[in-house]
């Protein structure tokens, strides 16, 4: 924050800089004019106080933008303090917290960003399965055959959609179908890494992105899916998102996190799974970055 105002007030000022440069080549193209036409010695006198005056201001802004950049690069200079000393104390905050628990991972939405899955094996979970929905996975070609292998009654692309989330949910917290995983897998529609043939106990939903109907379609049929078979669901995407794919999650009840590529949304997925459910990150109202710390102490 304070490195965006540094950044406005140092346009701000040059702004005014070339304001000020274009008035002294008007004020310039003035005295050749009024030299020219007459010869008035209180004019030139007028117009040399002026050139006075808008020197006398541009240096003080001058002065202003040097002040306005060194303020900027020492905030600068401690946001990146700031963000080294979150990175480093980010295994001090999570070590054990999860110790092991069988967390799967679905990326609906691209990569899990970096570093997440590292510090969810640092709390001392399990990580796995990890499972990639493929650009094949909304499909209408794709979705068709596959809804016509399974013997399924439709062809509504969006009814497919909806019932293979639904499926892919319940085989993975049950662990109780592995031969549905197997048969998307094969029809390129996700890419699976790690044991998928065992219970779990948490699943993270890796959204983001601005893509409406699949929120709608895959998203959140997963979700409903992965909480009616009793499993804990953290939904999350980076700073970067909308958030508008969270404020559809958190309408299901899950806890959520809006900044997981940052390690104070790290940090808030591992309480979370933990037992301190919530809404973490820094979009929307009534956020916060972690839970509140408990009276009286505590792991």
């Amino acid at each position: 924050m304070a490195s965006e105002e540094g950044e406005r007030m140092i346009i701000d000022l040059r702004y005014h800089i070339a304001t000020l440069v274009a008035l002294f080549l008007m004020l310039g193209l003035g005295i050749l004019i009024g030299t020219g036409l007459i010869g008035n010695d209180a004019l030139l006198k007028k117009q040399e106080q002026m050139t006075n005056r808008l020197e006398k201001q541009l240096e003080e802004l001058r002065q202003e933008n040097m002040r306005v950049r060194q303020l900027y690069e020492e905030a600068e200079a401690e946001n990146r303090s700031l963000r080294t000393f979150a990175q480093e104390v980010l295994p001090y905050a999570v070590a054990g917290r999860l110790k092991g628990m069988r967390v799967a991972v679905v990326e609906v939405a691209g990569k899990a960003p970096s570093g997440m899955i590292g510090t969810l094996k640092t709390a001392g979970a399990v990580v796995e399965p990890v499972v990639s929905l493929l650009d094949n996975y909304t499909a209408p070609t794709a979705d068709l055959a596959v809804a016509q292998a399974l013997g399924w009654p439709t062809n509504d692309q969006g009814e497919i959609l909806s019932r293979l989330s639904q499926e892919l949910g319940a085989a993975l917290a049950s662990g109780q179908n592995p031969g549905f995983i197997e048969f998307l897998s094969s029809q390129g529609l996700i890419k699976v890494e790690g044991n998928y043939k065992g219970a779990v106990q948490a699943v993270v939903v890796v959204g983001g992105g601005s893509n409406e109907r699949r929120v709608a379609k895959v998203d959140l049929p997963l979700i409903d899916a992965l909480v009616k078979s009793k499993v804990m669901v953290v939904g999350v995407e980076e700073s970067s998102d909308s958030g508008a794919g969270i404020e559809a999650y958190q309408e299901h009840k899950i806890s959520t996190v809006d900044n997981i590529d940052r390690p104070e949304g790290q940090i808030a997925l591992v309480l979370a799974l933990a037992g301190q459910p919530g809404q973490y990150g820094t979009k929307g109202k009534n956020r916060s970055l972690l839970p509140p710390y408990p009276v009286g102490g505590g792991a």
